[in-house]
């Protein structure tokens, strides 16, 4: 199960990929982001992990309907 993380600043959704990086399920874009940043800004977000590890398809959805989360 890949965790999902919120950026708090910006409300998109991002998928950790191991090793500080994250791909940002909006944009499809993924990056290096440090220890310090990522405790700052990213959140662990339950709900999302749960629905997007078990309909993939939301994943989809999230990029072609360029969505945001509010929580």
């Amino acid at each position: 199960m890949k965790p999902i993380v919120r950026n708090i600043q910006t409300n998109d959704l991002y998928e950790y990929s191991g090793e500080n990086i994250f791909l940002n399920l909006r944009t499809n874009k993924s990056g290096n982001v440090s220890n310090e940043k990522a405790k700052e800004i990213l959140k662990f977000n339950i709900e999302a992990t749960e629905i997007i590890n078990e309909y993939p398809i939301v994943k989809e959805l999230i990029n072609k309907l360029n969505l945001k989360i509010e929580k």
